[in-house]
C-alpha cells in the first residue's frame, strides 16, 4: 500500500456544488451551480491537449505564439475481448477515432492549417487516425520517428496500417506538406513558427531526446543505442514500442515529456543490458508534467525513469484497463522513487480498477477522467490541469488542479 504521497499544493476539483462554487460558479444558496466551459487558448499560454477517445493517443498543442501542433492520432478498428472494452469508445463508437479528434481540435481553433503533424511510432493507435483529422485540415511540417529510414529495425509495426497511411502521406506530401528527418538531439527544430517579434523566444524550447533507438547524449552529441545493441547481440529487429520519439518542452520553469510507446531494454557494446527508458529519462531530467510511456503498461514506467523524470503531474492516454494496474501506478506514486506530491490523469477509469486502487491507497492521487488538458500560463511560472468530460462534446470543465513550476 502506497500512502501519503497525495497531497497537493493547490487542488480544486470541480466536483459538485461547493467545489464550483470555489470556481467562481455556484452563489451562496444557489439552486443550481453554473457549469463551466474550457475558456479556450490565450496568447503566451502553451495548451497541451491528450484527447480521450477510449481507442487511441491524441496530443494536439498550442504553443505561446499560436503555433499548432498534432503528436499522434490513432485509431483502433478491432478491440480485442478481454483486453479493451471495459474502456469504451468516447463519446460514444458511432465515429472512428480521429473523427472525434478532428470534431474536438475543430472547437479550438478557427484556421484550418495545423503547423506541425508528428508520429511517435508505427502502431495504428498512434496514426491510423491522421487521415480522418485531414479530412478538415491541412497539415504543414511532419516528422516521424524513421523518416528517411522506414523499416529500418522492423519488428512488431502495424504494416496494414502503415500502408494506408503511406497512401496519405504521399498525398499530403503531393499537396504542398513538407517533410524532413527528426534530428535527435536538435533544439527548436519543432519551434514557434508565428513568434515574429521573438516575445517568447527565450522561454520557449523544444529538444529532440530520442527516435528510432538514437538518443541524445545530453551534452553536444547522440547515442547510436539501436546500433550498438544489434552488433552486441546480432538481432536485427527491435520492438516497434522502443523505437518511439521523444521530446521535451520547455516554457520557463515549465517542461513536458513525451515519448509515445518508449520502454524497453537495450544491451551496450559489453555486452550489458540496460534500460534504455531510463537512459532517455535521464537525459530530460527532472519534468512539470510527464505524459505516461505506453499508455501505462506494466512494461513502462520502470523505476529507474520515473525517478529521472519525478513529475508533479502524470497525464495517460490509456485506452485498456491492462494499461491501468497496480504495478505502474505503484511505481509512478511511490515516495521511494522521488518525494514530494504527484497527480495521475486517466482518460477513463473502470469502476473494477478504481476498487483495486482505493483497496491499494491509491485513489487520492487521481484526477477525475475525462481530457486532460495541461494549460501552462504565460513565462511558464505555472500550469493548470483542466479535466473535460469525454463523454459528450460539451468542452464542460469537471475538474481544475493547480500547480506551481518550483
Amino acid at each position: 500500500m502506497v500512502t501519503g504521497m497525495c497531497r497537493r499544493e493547490f487542488v480544486r476539483d470541480a466536483l459538485g456544488a461547493a467545489a464550483l462554487g470555489a470556481l467562481g460558479g455556484c452563489a451562496a444558496g444557489a439552486a443550481k451551480a453554473e457549469i463551466r466551459k474550457y475558456p479556450g487558448w490565450r496568447p503566451g499560454e502553451l495548451d497541451i491537449h491528450l484527447i480521450h477517445t477510449g481507442t487511441s493517443e491524441n496530443t494536439f498543442m498550442v504553443f505561446p505564439d499560436g503555433t499548432t501542433m498534432l503528436l499522434d492520432c490513432g485509431y483502433i478498428e478491432n478491440r480485442r475481448p478481454g483486453y479493451a472494452e471495459a474502456i469504451p469508445p468516447a463519446p460514444d463508437g458511432s465515429r472512428r477515432s480521429g473523427e472525434w479528434v478532428r470534431r474536438y481540435i475543430e472547437r479550438l481553433i478557427p484556421q484550418r492549417e495545423i503547423d506541425y503533424l508528428m508520429v511517435s511510432h508505427w502502431h495504428g493507435d498512434h496514426f491510423a487516425g491522421i487521415p480522418d483529422v485531414a479530412k478538415s485540415f491541412r497539415f504543414l511540417n511532419y516528422y516521424d520517428h524513421q523518416y528517411p529510414n522506414v523499416g529500418q529495425y522492423r519488428k512488431n509495426a502495424d504494416v496494414k496500417e502503415l500502408g494506408k497511411f503511406q497512401e496519405w502521406l504521399s498525398g499530403a506530401l503531393a499537396g504542398g506538406m513538407k517533410r524532413e528527418p527528426f534530428k535527435v538531439g536538435t533544439e527548436n527544430q519543432i519551434r514557434l513558427l508565428h513568434d515574429t517579434g521573438r516575445k517568447y523566444a527565450d522561454a520557449f524550447q523544444i529538444r529532440n531526446l530520442a527516435a528510432n533507438g538514437v538518443m541524445w547524449d545530453g551534452k553536444d552529441g547522440i547515442v547510436d543505442c539501436a546500433a550498438e545493441h544489434v552488433k552486441a547481440t546480432g538481432e536485427a529487429g527491435i520492438w516497434e514500442n522502443t523505437l518511439s520519439s521523444a521530446i521535451l518542452i520547455r516554457y520557463g520553469g515549465f517542461t513536458y515529456f513525451t515519448g509515445g510507446d518508449l520502454e524497453g531494454e537495450f544491451t551496450g557494446a559489453g555486452g550489458a543490458k540496460y534500460s534504455y527508458e531510463a537512459r532517455v529519462g535521464e537525459v530530460a531530467g527532472p519534468v512539470s508534467v510527464c505524459k505516461v510511456n505506453h499508455h501505462g503498461y506494466w512494461t513502462a514506467m520502470q523505476n529507474g525513469f520515473v525517478t529521472a523524470v519525478r513529475p508533479k503531474l502524470f497525464v495517460a492516454s490509456s485506452w485498456s484497463p491492462n494499461q491501468q494496474n497496480l504495478e505502474t501506478l505503484g511505481r509512478m506514486m511511490s515516495p521511494s522513487n522521488y518525494e514530494g506530491p504527484r497527480t495521475v490523469a486517466y482518460g477513463a477509469i473502470p469502476d473494477f480498477r478504481m476498487r483495486e486502487f482505493r483497496e491499494n491507497g491509491l485513489d487520492g492521487c487521481l484526477a477525475p477522467a475525462g481530457h486532460a488538458v495541461v494549460k501552462v500560463e504565460p513565462g511558464g511560472g505555472a500550469f493548470k490541469l483542466y479535466t473535460l468530460s469525454a463523454m459528450d462534446e460539451t468542452m464542460n470543465i469537471v475538474g481544475i488542479r493547480e500547480f506551481k513550476c518550483t
